[in-house]
Formats: C-alpha cells, structure tokens, sequence
C-alpha cells in the first residue's frame, strides 16, 4: 500500500453533538456524543490500480482543563464511506475505511479523530466519511 500523507478535512459539515451526564468510571461524569461527515477528497495510487492510504486527522468537541483535573476515561469511535465518484473510465474502482480511532492529544488537551482510508484507481475518488465519537470523561461542575 501507498503511504501517503497525513491530511486534514476540507471542512466538517453535518456536525451534531450531545452532552450527557453519566455516573461512570474511574470518576466519569459525562459522555460526550459527536457525529458528522468529513470532506475529502482522495483519489487511487499509482501505478494503476493501487490501493492509496491517507490519514485524515481532525480535532474535535471541547477543549478540557486538563490542569484542573479534567480527564477523558475512554473514547470509542468508527468511521464509515458516505460519499464517492468515478471520473473517466474506472476499471477496478474500490473505497474503503481500512481503521478509525480517536485519541487524547496530552499536549493540546483535545480529542483528535484519526480515520485511514483510501481508494483503488486513480479514476475512483472517496469525497466523504462520516464519523462517529463517542467520549467517555471527568469535567468540573
């Protein structure tokens, strides 16, 4: 497989987002709900039909504190295909979301989606990915 780079969405659209109070573990107290599509366009590798693997990495919900003692507990995640074309003639036309997971970024205190994903041909473009994170986390009152 191509290796390609990390990129970013070309926007967020279809965003929804819910907050719920939870009694969890290890000091929960809140689940956070995020969901949406990611805009992208990504294309097969060459030489033709190679599979491409890109690495769509976006942050996403709120920043926590975590100097205050605000922690993330647990995230669960998935991604799937939302959107596709062909251009010309696509003799072996393939898309695929090959893993999706989010992660706690210490440094920014932020939850960042990681989705890899590609195509086969350069013909078969995938234009969207909807996602959905689900955040598990101790929040101050």
């Amino acid at each position: 497989m191509d290796y390609s780079n990390i990129i970013t969405p070309k926007r967020l659209t279809n965003m929804q987002e819910m907050e719920v109070h939870v009694g969890g573990p290890d000091g929960a107290n809140r689940l956070f709900m995020y969901s949406g599509m990611a805009e992208v366009e990504l294309c097969g590798g060459l030489p033709h039909p190679r599979w491409s693997l890109e690495i769509i990495c976006f942050d996403i919900g709120r920043k926590y504190e975590c100097d205050k003692g605000e922690a993330v507990v647990k995230i669960l995640s998935s991604a799937s295909l939302a959107g596709n074309r062909t251009d010309g003639v696509a003799s072996f036309a393939g898309w695929q979301i090959f893993g999706a997971a989010g992660e706690f970024d210490e440094d920014d205190c932020r939850i960042r989606m990681n989705i890899a994903a590609g195509a086969r041909d350069t013909q078969a473009f995938l234009e969207q990915i909807c996602f959905q994170v689900n955040v598990l986390a101790r929040v101050n009152e």
